[in-house]
């Protein structure tokens, strides 16, 4: 037999947890909604031809680039030296990120049409 001290217990579980429920249940719809949006417009979407114009964007802005950094970098996960390049608009730039930086190995490049000198 349920007694009354279970019964006043199970009461007020219940009446603690209803409203606990009721907010869960409500702000999962909302959520699923949002993902159903999210879905629509990705569905709509035409990504070829946005990765298109930025990659032409790109170019476009690396073609300003008067300069050229090549550098090596140690990985600090696996220990292997990666080389990599950074691109600045004027020498005095490429010169300040190779000062703080402090790379053993680095190599300035002047870019321009039929142009690629080293410089540094």
């Amino acid at each position: 037999m349920i007694t009354t001290v279970q019964m006043i217990i199970s009461i007020s579980i219940i009446i603690i947890l209803a409203p606990f429920i009721f907010f869960v249940n409500k702000r999962l719809c909302r959520l699923e909604r949002e993902i159903e949006r999210c879905r629509e417009l990705y569905d709509g979407m035409n990504i070829a031809s946005l990765r298109f114009k930025i990659n032409t964007l790109e170019d476009e802005f690396k073609f300003l680039y008067k300069f050229k950094v090549m550098f090596k970098r140690k990985n600090f996960f696996d220990g292997r030296e990666e080389l990599q390049e950074r691109y600045f608009f004027n020498k005095k730039q490429a010169d300040e990120f190779i000062n703080i930086n402090n790379f053993k190995e680095a190599v300035i490049i002047e870019l321009g049409e039929n142009k690629n000198e080293v410089i540094k």
